[in-house]
């Protein structure tokens, strides 16, 4: 979950107005949004990093022995990975 730091309290909502009526200016609004599209961006990077070196080999062992502790091995990965890295929410 993003955060960011405005008079010493730590704060998670980033809506416009939510952070207008903490009394941030507009350039300081601009920079928690310009941030949190930032780390967004560095988190699909880091999550496609870490499918290839962390679970793309998982996923072919799945598919070539085909049982189930194969693909629970690979789900679970994906899974700490997803959690790991998230993304934004579609909303």
């Amino acid at each position: 979950m993003f955060s960011y730091i405005f008079q010493g309290q730590t704060q998670t909502d980033t809506t416009r107005s939510y952070m207008n009526s903490l009394g941030m200016t507009q350039k300081q609004i601009e920079s928690v949004l310009q941030q949190k599209d930032f780390e967004a961006a560095q988190n699909v990077v880091k999550r496609q990093q870490a499918y290839r070196l962390e679970s793309d080999a998982l996923f072919m062992a799945w598919q070539y022995d085909q049982t189930e502790a194969k693909e629970t091995a690979w789900r679970d990965k994906v899974a700490e990975i997803k959690d790991r890295y998230p993304l934004p929410s579609a909303s």
